[in-house]
């Protein structure tokens, strides 16, 4: 979407400490655009309390970037539209930005990557020719200050595509000439396509043509679906079709390789009059039927059991944002805290009574020197015997991106995967750090490491009330004394 002591409860928001296997993730849009926000550090503690992992951000506003310090939580970090004319203009200003803005942060922060503006074809026309090539220069500064590691990628709104109904005619309208560009620097870096779906914008815009059941993601098949002649898949979810439309304009430009993250997704809890659907209800059900797809990996019908990454909008109502009333009412908390509606935040897909894993996954620290990675790479490669390093020789599944970061990661992670000692076995002189994101990126897969957690006979619903963050964090950590 483009942006322009306790208390008594109010509310309930229940979790479920489940543990997905997928490799599948739900994280929070963090807008900080409100005069009545939480701080930072209270927004990461509640972040951690609710055992999120992955949130993006839209600036680089030191406070949240310096909360974030050591959170393990994984951060996609955004470059404002307006700056596109400074960093798209040359190498030096991307370079600037990068030194002043990324680096100082490299290495307490898990960054994932650069989002170079936000649905900037379609809503900020004035910069999309400067778009790619800001891309390029932020790729090439992070390079030189040896975070090459870190992804960049631009997230896209749903109106670049000419069309998206049905699914599989999905294509970008040809009117925007920097699509083919965008999509080749993607697929070189490795870097996934960002998009925004909202079901909710398509259902507000036809409210007589779209059930909301169908925009909700709420259709069963006993009341409705929707079905693609051209692909001959059947269709419950508008939330699917969209996502579908975005992989079939993806494979029409011949770049089915990319990877797909909903960078934003969401639905209001208040709106103007003829803001369709706009309500608590609605938004608990969007969100809570989004959140049971995307962890139990379901995938789309067109691509069933793909991994779906997704960013809920938002974690806060933001007062500041303009435009119609909705604008201001996507958080799924209120300004103090409180959640605004119950919402299972983690979904599963182990029903067995075995003991579950949690995945983690090894790999290099951002800004390590070219010497520490080739020291890792050696050790893991030649000096223990535990890893066939033949996939990033030339020609091997994992040759590419052909660099020293990247090739170290891999091996580091064979290690660690083949290893008993845990997080011991990341260490590689301080070089090597654990995550819970998947970096496995098109043929490249890299095993998980599996600790052992609770069995799901001991699994359990824990209720946290809207009290203040210090009590929910209190009862949190007593439950997990009790489940020890």
């Amino acid at each position: 979407m483009l942006r322009h002591g306790c208390l008594w409860p109010r509310v309930l928001i229940i979790l479920v400490f489940y543990v997905t296997t997928s490799g599948a993730y739900v994280g929070f849009n963090y807008g900080t655009n409100g005069d009545n926000l939480p701080s930072p550090t209270q927004a990461v503690a509640l972040l951690k309390s609710l055992g999120i992992t992955q949130v993006r951000i839209y600036d680089t506003d030191p406070a949240v970037l310096d909360a974030f310090k050591d959170s393990n939580i994984q951060l996609v970090i955004g470059i404002l539209n307006s700056e596109l004319f400074q960093v798209g203009a040359t190498n030096t200003s991307a370079a600037e930005w990068v030194t002043t803005k990324i680096a100082p942060y490299a290495n307490s922060t898990d960054i994932y990557a650069i989002a170079v503006g936000n649905e900037v074809l379609t809503g900020y026309p004035n910069a999309s020719s400067l778009l790619v090539p800001a891309m390029n220069n932020i790729y090439s500064a992070l390079a030189a200050s040896n975070l090459q590691n870190i992804k960049v990628s631009s997230p896209c709104s749903m109106d670049l595509l000419a069309a998206s109904f049905f699914p599989s005619a999905g294509q970008f309208n040809g009117s925007h000439a920097e699509i083919p560009a965008l999509l080749d620097f993607l697929s070189r870096t490795f870097s996934p396509y960002m998009v925004n779906v909202y079901p909710w914008k398509a259902f507000t815009a036809q409210p007589t043509v779209i059930s909301l059941d169908y925009a909700l993601s709420n259709m069963n098949g006993t009341n409705g679906t929707v079905v693609d002649p051209g692909s001959n898949s059947t269709y419950t979810s508008l939330f699917d079709a969209q996502l579908d439309a975005v992989y079939a304009a993806l494979g029409r430009s011949n770049h089915s390789d990319l990877m797909v993250v909903v960078s934003e997704t969401g639905w209001p809890t208040a709106g103007d009059t003829g803001e369709a659907g706009a309500s608590i209800p609605n938004a608990q059900t969007y969100n809570s039927n989004l959140v049971k797809r995307v962890v139990n990996n379901v995938g789309t019908p067109a691509r069933p059991g793909i991994v779906i990454n997704a960013f809920l909008y938002e974690l806060f109502n933001e007062n500041q944002n303009v435009g119609p009333t909705s604008q201001r009412n996507f958080g799924v908390f209120t300004n103090d805290s409180t959640p605004l509606y119950a919402l299972n935040l983690v979904g599963t897909n182990n029903t067995s009574g075995s003991g579950v894993g949690q995945r983690s996954w090894c790999i290099a620290k951002q800004g390590m020197s070219e010497v520490v990675l080739q020291t890792a790479l050696d050790f893991a490669c030649g000096a223990t015997g535990m890893v066939d390093c033949t996939p990033i020789q030339p020609n091997g599944t994992c040759f590419l991106p052909d660099t020293r970061y990247s090739h170290a990661s891999w091996a580091m992670n064979m290690f660690y995967a083949n290893s008993s000692d845990g997080a011991a076995s990341c260490n590689f002189q301080g070089a090597g750090r654990i995550t819970t994101s998947d970096p496995s990126y098109g043929s490249c897969v890299y095993p998980a490491s599996t600790s052992t957690t609770v069995s799901s006979d001991q699994k359990s619903k824990l209720v946290l009330s809207s009290a203040p963050l210090l009590c929910q964090l209190s009862f949190l950590l007593l439950a997990m004394s009790l489940w020890r």
